[in-house]
């Protein structure tokens, strides 16, 4: 799997024709993902890239919920009984 490509929102708004101030209302509706580090003390936002293969819509993707449900049962089952036995320290 390839790490995200990041872009500034400066560099976004020049390649795509657009206003910061447009790429900054699409970041802040949830439009645009975006990812915010640090540099040189100051936060900085950039705009993560997708490559146009991959899809990421709901359809394209697979889920095997009965096997998802085994697992989250499993995880259950291990902290159950991991909080009954410090219940039963306390006692």
């Amino acid at each position: 799997m390839q790490s995200p490509e990041l872009i500034s929102i400066q560099k976004y708004a020049s390649k795509h024709h657009i206003s910061i101030f447009n790429v900054i209302k699409k970041t802040m509706n949830g439009e645009l993902p975006t990812v915010v580090k640090e540099e040189n003390g100051k936060e900085v936002t950039y705009i993560v890239l997708t490559p146009s293969t991959q899809t990421t819509s709901e359809e394209s993707i697979e889920i095997d919920y009965k096997k998802e449900y085994e697992a989250l049962h499993k995880e259950y089952l291990i902290l159950k009984t991991k909080y009954e036995k410090l219940l039963e320290r306390q006692s």
